[in-house]
């Protein structure tokens, strides 16, 4: 039997499995695909991506080619209650209140994209960056040792086996790999079943000039949620249905799909074409381990979320994008088999946290949700960009560990654990977004009267033989100065970049290479002991013990902090 050998095995060819291909190829790991499908998704799905997804996207420049095939949903940012589409709406709001005036918090938009459109991308990437992806391939099954993993899979030639060093499911709600390493699942579990029903129709005379992202739909012969395309010649219409009350898929014949679009678009002359069908369960389940050995779980092998709030697309990329540069520095020796222990610690707390507001968001926008669960509720913006990460790959400082689980992202400034904050610097007479600093290896960043700790930076990396940039954030007049000390510098013209960052011009913080902070010194550290300080650190997030790197564990972690903590 043929043995294909991989570094990574992923399974699952759908966003987050795409993602994780996408992401694994940006630090330097060529994966191995298995997708069962012959092809990416013919079924529009998810639709929405919030801005930090959309800065994921960015670190693997794949912003713009996303922007430019989203361009004809530029203005489909209303959601609307209506009785049909034809006739006026009954409510309405935009999509991610306020997102023109984002421009403080991120670079990043909220993107309007179906599922369909956006896999393409993600394959054309991942296969241009090496990665060996094989649809039509089905997991048959998969067995874990001490060094890696072995599968059984089945294409059109036959069956072969795969070795890994780790696998990835990402295998979806009925994951075959969440059940065979035995990992149950807690939360409501099925909340209701419906069916997407994909169409084509002629929806300009009926629009006119109106664009929606999401219309609920409610008459007397349909209920449901209606999404139309960007080119006005179809969409989605999902609909419910019980089986308690003796309802099935099998009901709905393309004749009955057809009358319900009718319905829903509100003419009966409109020809309407049935493209697919497709059931599937709104749930609330999270799995309670997200590793288990060298198996690992993302998406919605890990966490499935109601789709009101469009957290389980978002959710799923994050955690491929988390879990990509964690295994490709165990796997390139950099760090220890500890650091992906660190995907679980933080992932696991946002995938619940995730579901339940996809659960919340259900009740209140169905108006059930008590006072309570109102007052429980988070924005978007909060559920994406605000949730701090407490794992042993973060070294606290005493201010990340007093915030709350979730936090509005405006009001974190470089806490530890938390996404560093988005500034706009220049580089040689250019803009740079502090956010493309990050995204393929540590990044110190430091105030200009920080010298000592980017020296300190330097000297720690090349002795532990980590990936690492360090900078100096000068004022705008100084950076001239900074460049001939031969320092790598970036100037701050709006002067801005101390308070985002939480720093004194002393100060300084480590960035990992998802964009979190993983260490910050408020302050000057202590003098003569900022190379030490910085080893134990980065020792200490890549899981790494001092013996292995040939010097005695120091004892200064909080070197630089303590009298700030107050």
């Amino acid at each position: 039997m043929d043995t294909i050998e991989t570094r990574v095995l992923v399974v699952g060819g759908s966003l987050v499995g795409l993602s994780t291909a996408v992401f694994l190829a940006q630090h330097g790991i060529r994966c191995t695909l298995v997708e069962r499908h012959p092809s990416t998704s013919i079924h529009p799905r998810a639709v929405g991506y919030y801005p930090r997804t959309v800065e994921l996207l960015r670190q693997v420049g794949l912003e713009d080619v996303a922007k430019k095939e989203a361009a004809g949903y530029e203005t489909h940012r209303t959601r609307a209650g209506v009785e049909s589409l034809a006739g006026e709406p009954l409510f309405s709001r935009e999509e991610l209140d306020g997102d023109s005036d984002l421009g403080d918090l991120t670079p990043a938009r909220l993107l309007m994209l179906t599922q369909d459109r956006l896999e393409p991308l993600l394959r054309a990437r991942a296969e241009e960056r090496g990665a060996d992806l094989r649809f039509g391939t089905e997991l048959l099954a998969f067995a874990q040792d001490d060094d890696g993993v072995t599968a059984v899979v089945r294409d059109d030639d036959g069956v072969r086996l795969v070795r890994a060093d780790y696998l990835v499911g990402c295998d979806g709600p009925r994951s075959l790999i969440r059940k065979t390493v035995g990992v149950p699942c807690e939360g409501q579990g099925v909340i209701s079943r419906h069916l997407s029903i994909a169409f084509h129709a002629d929806l300009h005379e009926v629009l006119g000039e109106r664009r929606y992202s999401v219309v609920h739909v409610k008459n007397a012969e349909v209920m449901g949620i209606l999404v139309h395309d960007d080119t006005l010649t179809g969409g989605v219409l999902i609909v419910g249905y019980d089986p308690v009350n003796g309802e099935s898929v099998d009901d709905f014949t393309d004749e009955r799909c057809a009358a319900l679009v009718r319905a829903a678009i509100g003419r009966d002359d409109i020809q309407v074409t049935i493209r697919s069908r497709w059931p599937w369960d709104m749930a609330e389940q999270v799995a309670t381990r997200f590793a288990v050995g060298r198996v690992l779980l993302a998406g919605d092998a890990a966490h499935v979320i109601p789709p009101t709030g469009a957290y389980g697309a978002n959710t799923g990329i994050a955690d491929a994008h988390n879990l990509a540069w964690k295994l490709a520095l165990v796997l390139s020796g950099t760090a220890g088999d500890g650091l992906l222990a660190t995907y679980e610690e933080e992932r696991h707390p946002v995938g619940s946290f995730a579901a339940r507001q996809g659960a919340l968001t259900l009740a209140s926008r169905s108006g059930k949700a008590t006072g309570k669960q109102q007052e429980e509720t988070a924005d978007a913006l909060t559920v994406t960009m605000g949730l701090p990460y407490r794992s042993a790959a973060v070294v606290p400082d005493g201010k990340a560990d007093r915030l709350p689980q979730a936090y509005d992202p405006r009001a974190l400034h470089g806490e530890p654990g938390t996404r560093a904050p988005h500034v706009w610097l220049e580089h040689g007479g250019e803009p740079i977004c502090t956010l493309d600093l990050f995204g393929r290896e540590f990044v110190l960043l430091a105030g200009e009267q920080a010298s000592a700790w980017t020296q300190a930076a330097r000297d720690a990396a090349e002795r532990l033989d980590v990936p690492l940039t360090a900078r100096l954030i000068m004022p705008h007049s100084s950076q001239a100065a900074g460049d001939a000390t031969g320092e790598e510098t970036l100037a701050d013209p709006s002067g801005g970049w101390h308070e985002a960052y939480g720093l004194e011009p002393q100060g300084a913080l480590l960035v990992r290479p998802d964009g979190v902070v993983a260490w910050r010194s408020i302050g000057a550290g202590q003098a003569g002991e900022e190379t030490a300080t910085l080893i134990d650190v980065l020792e200490t997030v890549l899981a790494r013990s001092a013996e292995d790197d040939g010097h005695e564990q120091t004892e200064i972690l909080q070197a630089g902090r303590a009298d700030h903590d107050n």
